[in-house]
């Protein structure tokens, strides 16, 4: 069927995809992907929906905004270079040209991530991570911990090059096989909201797995 609605939800992931990559690829089926320049972000999520063809959107801000010009808008992938917009309710509509996926080439991971295993295992909740990334906005705190003593896991922003930095903690649910002390970059938790069952690895890479969606991320730590 070549012709796709869009939930909020899957809208929502998009949004969130945008923050990560600005272009995307997607390929036919239900399965959405990301990977960021740096190539030290990358997202997973599969929707309700199901693609038709394979398509490349340069800026995705730009798609989803024009999406908010029609009160019921659904998409009509009737042509290799476009789809059409129409509005399910008024006589409104818009050609939206892909990109020459060669420019998005860099959006378009073409493999999973192959997790080696966590060394740290622990939940975070929405709440607990909303105030660890406000904590480290008010407090122009760099980077995100994980320290793991015994069975304790706590979750700290901070300046890791300054010893005298504020410092916010977050005691968590969690287990580890031995004591670490990770490190991320806070800008780098682009996480859709709601609660993640997280695992880390010593060798500077986690899975974050969303607690309610099928929606994985995988970041890299810093060394």
């Amino acid at each position: 069927m070549n012709v796709v609605t869009l939930s909020k939800q899957t809208l929502s992931i998009l949004k969130n995809f945008a923050t990560i990559n600005t272009s995307i690829v997607v390929k036919a089926g239900n399965t959405l992907r990301t990977i960021s320049n740096a190539e030290n972000i990358f997202a997973r999520a599969t929707v309700d929906e199901s693609f038709p063809q394979d398509f490349a959107i340069y800026d995705l801000n730009q798609f989803i905004a024009g999406l908010s010009l029609f009160d019921n808008p659904v998409l009509h992938f009737d042509n290799p270079n476009y789809v059409t917009i129409r509005d399910s309710n008024r006589g409104r509509r818009v050609k939206y040209y892909f990109s020459d996926p060669e420019i998005t080439m860099k959006a378009a991971p073409d493999r999973d991530i192959k997790f080696p295993g966590g060394n740290i295992n622990f939940e975070v909740t929405h709440d607990s991570l909303y105030s660890l990334t406000k904590a480290a906005a008010v407090y122009g705190l760099p980077d995100f911990t994980v320290v793991s003593e015994q069975d304790n896991v706590t979750l700290q922003v901070r300046d890791k090059e300054d010893e005298t930095s504020n410092k916010y903690d977050q005691v968590v649910s969690g287990n580890a096989d031995d004591e670490y002390s990770l490190d991320f970059k806070v800008e780098n938790l682009r996480v859709y909201e709601g609660d993640y069952k997280v695992s880390v690895s010593s060798r500077l890479i986690s899975e974050w797995n969303h607690s309610e969606l099928p929606l994985t991320y995988y970041i890299a730590l810093e060394p």
